[in-house]
């Protein structure tokens, strides 16, 4: 059995998703070399372009060509040198990441609150509508998006009874 949360289950299912999406990026030619997509993170401190010289960037996209030369270039010039919206991909992404790791609390305790329910272990009632809601939540935070307002009430509502009711 995982000793992984349910975060850190998303946060794996994202980081995968990353080393997918570059594995997958067709080559493509730039100042007649073959190149590919190797990298993209956010650069600290921030750097120049090495394409068009812009400063500073904190995105940062890495190309390596054929003959083994890197270039880091900022979001403006991966778009245009892949003719793809290859940083809309990637700062998705990145806010995906951000909100799963910012509602991790909400995520693991529903996840708890859910696997309790499914094994009847649950040590107080909770309707179906309300489970229900929850896993609605639980897979809209999962998919990197926040919680609606209602559903973080709700989910608060939960994880404090379950957590009270731990502590008895």
């Amino acid at each position: 059995m995982s000793n992984l949360t349910k975060t850190d289950e998303v946060l794996r299912d994202l980081r995968i998703a990353f080393a997918d999406y570059l594995n997958s990026f067709f080559p493509f030619d730039y100042e007649n070399q073959t190149c590919r997509l190797v990298d993209n993170y956010v650069a600290s401190p921030w750097i120049r372009c090495d394409s068009c010289g812009n400063y500073p960037i904190q995105a940062v996209s890495v190309i390596r060509s054929s003959d083994g030369q890197e270039m880091r270039v900022g979001n403006k010039c991966i778009d245009q040198i892949t003719r793809r919206k290859v940083s809309d991909w990637f700062k998705e992404l990145r806010t995906k990441q951000a909100n799963v790791t910012l509602n991790r609390r909400y995520i693991d305790g529903i996840a708890s609150i859910l696997t309790a329910y499914r094994n009847n272990e649950l040590p107080f009632q909770i309707s179906k509508d309300d489970v229900e809601r929850l896993q609605k939540a639980l897979e809209r935070m999962c998919n990197g998006f926040n919680p609606t307002r209602a559903q973080a009430q709700l989910s608060e509502c939960y994880i404090r009874q379950s957590a009270g009711a731990t502590t008895r």
